[in-house]
């Protein structure tokens, strides 16, 4: 987090598992400032038919249209908040999909960073 504070990018050397997502995944972040200081805020909502366990103390990594990696979430707390909603397809065979919306809060919520693999 005081790297990225800093303006540096940041390492993430864990395992990592691509999360394949259906239509468009948004990713929208703003940031305000009291009297305690600057806060960002980053919403992260996408749907995929893939199940992601929300129950886990997960970072996401996100990639932009022009190449570059951003990190939501660390090991620290405070930790990404993750919202499963499920839809079932309809009995004319359309396919279940879930919906996603993850959201974290920080001095830096948004963090740029370079992937080992």
């Amino acid at each position: 987090m005081l790297n990225a504070i800093c303006g540096g990018l940041v390492s993430v050397l864990a395992q990592t598992t691509e999360v394949p997502f259906v239509g468009e995944a948004i990713c929208v972040t703003t940031s305000e400032c009291d009297n305690h200081g600057k806060v960002e805020s980053v919403t992260l909502t996408f749907s995929s038919t893939e199940y992601v366990p929300s129950s886990m103390q997960l970072a996401f990594i996100v990639t932009d249209v022009n190449g570059n990696s951003f990190l939501i979430g660390s090991r620290e707390k405070p930790y990404p908040t993750v919202k499963l909603v499920i839809s079932f397809g309809s009995p004319a065979g359309d396919s279940s999909i879930n919906q996603y919306e993850v959201k974290y809060v920080a001095i830096r919520a948004l963090i740029g960073c370079v992937t080992s693999g």
